[in-house]
């Protein structure tokens, strides 16, 4: 028997075994990571969506003023939501938000509402700080046909860090 021909083709066998390895272990991270990206993202459309049907909501939001509303959110911890009506729509939405957010991110989510006439307006809160994975969607919400004919769209953006 021939051992040079032998050890070399144990070598391949190797080779073509941590090749295949490779490729398994790579393939499967990024399905993971494409099915935690995914439920992230049917996590903030369904909430989204929500506020979107709840007239209340989509009323406070377009007749508020934006600087107005994103002031009242960003100074406002929703841990005080112990069931009671707010005193202000843009705390009940707030409310409302965290309520529906799974456990690990009631504390480090964000949104604000922006004029789709002013892109620029739409960016990053200032307390997401330095998160390393943020993700974001929004959702345009316009008013309601009860309101005497006001159309005043704004963009409701929504952020899980």
């Amino acid at each position: 028997m021939n051992k040079r021909g032998f050890i070399r083709t144990l070598e391949a066998v190797a080779a073509i075994i941590i090749v295949f390895l490779f490729i398994y272990y790579a393939g499967r991270n990024s399905q993971e990571d494409t099915r935690f990206v995914q439920g992230i993202r049917s996590l903030q459309e369904s909430i989204l969506d929500d506020v979107g049907k709840n007239d209340d909501f989509r009323e406070c939001i377009v007749n508020s003023g934006i600087a107005d509303f994103n002031q009242i959110v960003e100074g406002f911890k929703a841990s005080n939501c112990i069931n009671i009506k707010q005193d202000n729509c843009a705390k009940d939405v707030d409310c409302y938000i965290e309520g529906s957010l799974p456990l690990r991110y009631k504390e480090r989510y964000a949104f604000t509402i922006c004029s789709p006439s002013d892109l620029g307006s739409c960016s990053l809160p200032g307390s997401i700080g330095g998160s390393k994975e943020v993700y974001t969607s929004a959702v345009i919400i316009s008013s309601s046909l009860k309101n005497e004919g006001k159309y005043g769209p704004r963009i409701l953006r929504m952020w899980l860090y």
